[in-house]
């Protein structure tokens, strides 16, 4: 009898993979919150509290389910901070907590992100946007065992207006959304850089060098609070709002930053100036790839060739360092074949020139939407399968993938 009432719960527990719980959330969203749940299959909503809820209680609700998720009204002010900040020290790791909001002001998301919320679904709730919080929380427990380090990527131009911060936050969503990748953005200028701006997200009162300068007390709790969360799930860090640059940043203390930060990220993209100033090489130092990305004229190249050079004379891998071209175009003067001979070696990404397209998303400050079918979007493709292929555990890309990397002229 015993061994039949195990097969029973085991059958019950493969078919119920993911419980949510709302928490205050009001009729309309608790309704269209378990119409869209149901899409997913595996995924129950089991109840919405509409009182104080106790970390006790959360884990008897969802104790069937081998993800458990938190939907909380963040509607209601400080309360629902007290609320997620509540559950988050009260339970295990395997709850995660949603915010869901009306607002979608940056301040109300780093309010949310500092009290333990690791999605933020805005009101009234979307197909895909639930879809992906989904996909998110499976992707970040089933992914990077402990200990595992991520990826650091860096990615500097040959010159400036090369359009590195552009390529960075693309390439970052992309991880972030179409591959579910744990992803940091990480604005490494010492002044005034765009990444939040072109984000849509205003600035934030902390930056990558306050972080760095705090690195002696860095934990994940501090991490929290220097962050900004995209509605996508990436995890930016800015840069200094101040037009005075930082000074006198201690190498180590960068290096020692960023292998704290891939031990906690699948992936750190970093959006460095051009230049190979100390903080710059140290980034590079601590990087597992390095992308540099030129444009097709003189000046682009020839930087490009003293790059690599200097790197490699200083023993930086030749291997881990990737050539993008920007704003390739058939039309260009110098042709690829032409670039590739004078820097020796292949170009690993040919990101088309839609220079319009690009401006209008940048001043609108919102990014191009890569899940449409165009030729930009299947560079960013490109370039993100090329990093996922070097993840460990991750598989290599598929045929279709392969083809846009011919298509591309990407590295196989």
């Amino acid at each position: 009898m015993a061994d039949s009432k195990a097969t029973i719960r085991g059958s019950r527990s493969s078919e119920r993979r993911i419980g949510i719980l709302g928490i205050n959330l009001d009729p309309v969203s608790r309704e269209t919150l378990e119409t869209l749940v149901a899409q997913t299959p595996g995924a129950h909503v089991v109840d919405n509290v509409d009182r104080h809820v106790t970390p006790r209680e959360v884990m008897r609700l969802l104790e069937e389910f081998q993800h458990r998720v938190c939907v909380i009204n963040f509607d209601e002010g400080e309360e629902s901070a007290r609320t997620s900040q509540r559950i988050r020290d009260g339970c295990d790791s395997s709850i995660s907590i949603f915010a869901a909001s009306s607002d979608p002001h940056p301040d109300q998301i780093i309010a949310a992100m500092r009290s333990g919320c690791s999605e933020y679904l805005l009101k009234p709730f979307q197909a895909k946007q639930i879809a992906d919080a989904l996909s998110h929380i499976e992707a970040r427990q089933h992914g990077r065992m402990p200990g595992q380090k991520g990826q650091v990527v860096t990615l500097m131009g040959a010159k400036g207006g090369a359009g590195v911060t552009s390529l960075g936050l693309h390439l970052a969503l992309n991880l972030a959304q179409r591959h579910h990748q744990k992803c940091l953005l990480v604005d490494q200028h010492p002044a005034l850089g765009d990444l939040a701006l072109c984000l849509g997200m205003g600035r934030h009162q902390y930056s990558f060098y306050e972080l760095v300068h705090n690195m002696d007390r860095l934990d994940a709790d501090l991490l929290q609070g220097f962050l900004l969360q995209h509605p996508s799930g990436l995890h930016v860090l800015d840069s200094p709002e101040a037009i005075h640059a930082f000074s006198n940043t201690p190498s180590d203390a960068i290096e020692h930053t960023l292998a704290f930060l891939a031990e906690n990220y699948q992936f750190v993209l970093i959006d460095s100036p051009p230049g190979l100033s100390e903080d710059t090489c140290a980034v590079i130092r601590q990087s597992d790839r390095l992308a540099i990305v030129i444009t097709p004229e003189l000046p682009a190249i020839h930087n490009a060739i003293r790059t690599i050079q200097y790197l490699t004379s200083l023993h930086y891998p030749d291997d881990s360092i990737d050539i993008v071209l920007n704003r390739y175009s058939r039309k260009n003067s110098l042709s690829e074949r032409e670039i590739e001979s004078s820097l020796h070696r292949q170009i690993a990404v040919k990101i088309p020139n839609d220079y319009d397209l690009v401006v209008n998303a940048i001043n609108a400050g919102t990014p191009i939407d890569l899940n449409r079918k165009s030729e930009l979007a299947a560079a960013f493709d490109t370039w993100a399968d090329q990093l996922m292929a070097n993840e460990p555990g991750v598989e290599k890309p598929d045929k279709e993938s392969r083809g846009l990397f011919s298509l591309f002229g990407s590295k196989t």
